[in-house]
């Protein structure tokens, strides 16, 4: 029994898309969003996104605007941002858990979350879900620059 559970598993492994942009295996299809909300007169935000086997390279959005990538999940994927803001700089994951965007977001966002938003602000980071019943973006603090 074992034997053939390691067999499904390795499987799941070898066809699992290494393309991030997108996800052909139900349900294991996640997206995460960062979303520039500084002031008008802010610094300019840049960011530079990786993954062990995925760089997205060095971005720097205009105020207002979403980076946004998908990819598929497992138990093991994680991504990262390092994020600048003139003088202030702060690194820390930002997916790293399949149920709950990253491991220590239990009181941010549900259980089973598949899209998860990250909104940037002079005070910090926050960490948010799209709310079905409410039909809009919910966001807690999630920390400081």
């Amino acid at each position: 029994m074992v034997h053939y559970l390691v067999k499904i598993i390795f499987l799941l492994f070898i066809i699992m898309p290494k393309n991030i942009r997108s996800c052909s295996v139900p349900g294991f299809g996640y997206e995460v969003h960062i979303l520039n909300n500084l002031p008008a007169n802010s610094p300019q935000l840049e960011f530079h996104c990786a993954s062990g086997d995925d760089d997205l390279g060095y971005h720097y959005p205009a105020i207002g605007t979403d980076f946004n990538w998908e990819f598929c999940g497992a138990f093991y994927t994680l991504f990262f941002c390092h994020f600048w803001l003139g003088d202030k700089d702060l690194s820390f994951d930002v997916f790293n858990n399949i149920n709950i965007c990253v491991a220590d977001g239990k009181d941010f966002v549900p259980s089973d979350t598949k899209k998860c938003l990250w909104k940037v602000q002079d005070d910090g980071f926050y960490l948010g879900y799209f709310d079905e019943h409410a039909n809009e973006n919910i966001y807690k603090k999630y920390r400081d620059w």
